[in-house]
């Protein structure tokens, strides 16, 4: 049993240590210099943005949604290795200790997070919802005593095979959170948050409780989940460091996908196919390209002022850019590609050639956005033109000479 306790220990200490070194490398890097730039425009803007933000947005709904998903979205950090599932998997009723200690660990990390997203958005809660700084930490209380109900739950939930019986389950924990959300948000009755409070403790109780007695923990979802939260990790930090290589999960997305079956089947255009393909259906490029967009929009409606717009606009662009750095080398891992009888010049060339049409699609779409939300043309045209040279220069930046980690 004291080996578990320190197996745990061992691994989350040398996580945290490799961690922390790559984190410095990013630290040192322009694109933290940027996160700063807009933490700190973001801060000086703030009052103004409180002014300026019309009554008809539906801040109550908006924070609903946001801490709901935030809530409910429970990723648990394990440390499980891939030989674990052979050598572990005999000891798992001696692991209640470990596992209970990487709940804890992710729960700690997930509130830490919450907690500064509810600081950052108090000044709007109290503007527009409820002026009592009382209420305002109380209600902080209760959305960290939520988060423990949901991570738990959710773990309990992973020794459930039929992921349709997780889903069913997962969309009850969202709408019972929800619920309560609202009406604390909402300050309509401490008395019905008080029933849904005691109501999410007895679903715990009389049904999560009861699984770990019943069912057999499912190594190999909690393995894919590990996988997915490390790979994550490591596709941020492989933009400014060498990092060993973390299998992501492939998505087919026929819908997307159809968009490489349309280039020329020929000869040179063979990584320009591969780099299609591996942004469509990677677990990491797309979606990391879709929230940049969407944040970004988010971001510049927030701010009232037009030069702030094409900033923000551009900043994005910058950001994306430097994280589609990596699709660079998304095929390094794999030997095949190496085979090809094809010039490096081609494999440059299609990534060059990708990574310039979808920063020059998205620095269209932030100025037809900005269409929707200022009142000058000639901003808009700032935006595109400023998105479009940008582009161009940053897809001419292949990524090398990376920092390796001693």
């Amino acid at each position: 049993m004291g080996t578990l306790d320190r197996l745990w220990e061992e691994r989350a200490g040398e996580f945290a240590g490799t961690a922390m070194r790559y984190l410095r490398l990013v630290a040192n890097s322009g694109f933290m210099f940027s996160i700063y730039a807009l933490f700190l425009v973001g801060g000086f803007m703030y009052p103004a943005f409180l002014e300026w933000l019309p009554a008809y947005v539906p801040v109550l709904e908006l924070f609903t949604l946001l801490f709901t998903y935030f809530l409910t979205r429970n990723p648990i950090r394990t440390f499980l290795k891939e030989a674990d599932m052979v050598f572990l998997l005999p000891v798992e009723n001696q692991m209640r200790s470990y596992f209970r200690k990487s709940v804890v660990y992710s729960y700690t990390l997930q509130s830490l997070f919450i907690v500064l997203l509810y600081f950052i958005l108090g000044p709007l809660y109290q503007n527009r919802l409820f002026e009592e700084s009382n209420s305002f930490l109380l209600v902080l209380v209760i959305i960290l005593a939520v988060k423990g109900w949901n991570i738990a739950s959710a773990w309990a939930e992973w020794r459930l095979q039929d992921h349709r019986v997780r889903f069913g389950l997962l969309a009850g924990r969202v709408i019972l959170t929800a619920s309560l959300l609202y009406i604390v948000f909402a300050d309509a009755s401490w008395l019905m948050a008080v029933i849904l409070l005691a109501v999410m403790a007895g679903v715990y109780a009389f049904w999560h409780g009861r699984l770990a007695k019943k069912y057999a923990l499912k190594w190999e979802a909690v393995f894919l989940m590990e996988q997915r939260r490390l790979s994550s990790f490591y596709r941020f930090i492989q933009s400014f460091a060498d990092v060993p290589f973390i299998k992501s999960p492939v998505k087919r997305r026929r819908w997307l996908s159809g968009l490489a079956e349309r280039m020329p089947f020929q000869k040179d255009k063979a990584y320009r196919y591969m780099y299609v393909k591996a942004f469509v259906r990677s677990g990491e490029y797309l979606g990391m390209y879709a929230r940049l967009l969407l944040v970004g929009c988010l971001v510049m409606y927030a701010f009232p002022f037009e030069w702030l717009r094409v900033l923000v606009s551009v900043l994005f662009v910058y950001l994306t850019g430097v994280q589609l750095r990596t699709l660079w080398y998304h095929f390094d891992t794999n030997i095949w590609p190496d085979l090809y009888p094809l010039a490096l010049s081609e494999k440059e060339y299609s990534f060059q050639f990708l990574v310039l049409r979808l920063l020059m699609l998205q620095s269209v779409l932030f100025a037809g956005a900005y269409l929707l939300l200022g009142t000058y043309m000639l901003f808009s045209l700032f935006i595109l033109g400023a998105g479009l040279l940008l582009s161009y220069y940053l897809s001419r930046q292949k990524p090398k000479n990376r920092l390796e980690l001693s």
